[in-house]
């Protein structure tokens, strides 16, 4: 991609800490300001965004683990669904976080491990980890290990 280009502003305070996640700093991280997106496009984004913050949030949910880039991508993520929710309405911005929801519940989780996950207490959360963690040792054969 040509020099011209700069990071978007959500990079600018991330910026050296993470070099390799290039869809925040790299050159996919670039904007483009030849192209302005239409409002579905613009829906798009912040639904894609919002997918990798629940799949994150989830990994955590579900495992008690959480990287650096997680971090990263998450709070890049976050910068760029609150940019999205000042451009749409309210009614709009809800509908496509609902949408993201619904789909994500369909292909990940039941009604129940999604109650847990959004509204469980700290020992909820820890008892559901225990349970994945059992069930991966099962499947392993192996003890986990403590980190």
């Amino acid at each position: 991609m040509d020099k011209k280009y700069k990071v978007s502003s959500d990079s600018e305070a991330l910026d050296g800490l993470f070099w390799w996640a290039s869809e925040v700093f790299g050159p996919e991280a670039c904007e483009i300001p030849e192209f302005t997106p239409t409002k579905h496009e613009l829906i798009q984004i912040a639904k894609s965004w919002y997918n990798r913050v629940l799949d994150y949030g989830f990994f955590y949910f579900a495992l008690g683990q959480y990287s650096s880039t997680h971090w990263l991508v998450k709070t890049y993520a976050n910068r760029r669904i609150g940019r999205v929710a000042k451009i749409l309405s309210e009614k709009e911005f809800n509908e496509l976080l609902a949408d993201v929801e619904r789909g994500f519940k369909e292909k990940h989780i039941s009604d129940e491990e999604w109650n847990t996950f959004t509204k469980g207490s700290q020992e909820e959360w820890a008892a559901h980890q225990d349970k994945v963690w059992k069930e991966i040792e099962r499947m392993d054969g192996q003890p986990k290990s403590d980190p």
